[in-house]
C-alpha cells in the first residue's frame, strides 16, 4: 500500500489544505486504501505517480467534503478586495486533477474493465 504519510506531505505540498495532519491523515489512508485495492501485484506501491494519484484522491474528497458542509468557504472579502469561489468549479477542478493523476498512473493499475457487445454482420 502506498505510504499514507508520503501522501499526506504531497497532499500539503500541492494542494495546501489549511487543516492538521490529524485530520487529513484519514483522507489519505482512505486514498491509499482505495488505490491499493487497484494497483498490480508487481507495482512499486511508492511509486511517484500513485502518491500523486491518491493525493489527487484524497484532494477530491477533502473538496467534496467541505463544499457540502460548514467549513467549505465560498467568499472571502478583505476591504476592497473580494473573492468568490463557486463550489461546482471547485469540485470541477478537484475531479480534473483526480482523473488526471489516475491517468498517469494506468501502467502501474489493474484493467478490471470488461465490455461484452455483438458485432453484427
Amino acid at each position: 500500500m502506498t505510504d499514507s504519510w508520503s501522501v499526506l506531505s504531497l497532499l500539503k505540498d500541492y494542494y495546501a489544505p489549511q487543516m492538521s495532519d490529524e485530520e487529513l491523515l484519514p483522507f489519505c489512508e482512505a486514498a491509499s486504501s482505495e488505490l491499493s485495492a487497484m494497483t498490480k501485484p508487481d507495482a512499486d506501491p511508492n511509486d511517484f505517480r500513485l502518491v500523486c494519484a491518491a493525493a489527487a484522491i484524497a484532494n477530491y474528497r477533502l473538496k467534496s467534503k467541505n463544499i457540502y458542509s460548514e467549513n467549505g468557504i465560498s467568499s472571502f472579502k478583505a476591504g476592497d478586495v473580494s473573492l468568490n469561489i463557486s463550489g461546482s468549479e471547485t469540485i470541477a477542478s478537484a475531479k480534473a486533477d483526480r482523473d488526471e493523476a489516475i491517468q498517469k498512473a494506468l501502467p502501474l493499475l489493474m484493467d478490471n474493465g470488461f465490455f461484452f457487445g455483438q458485432v453484427s454482420i
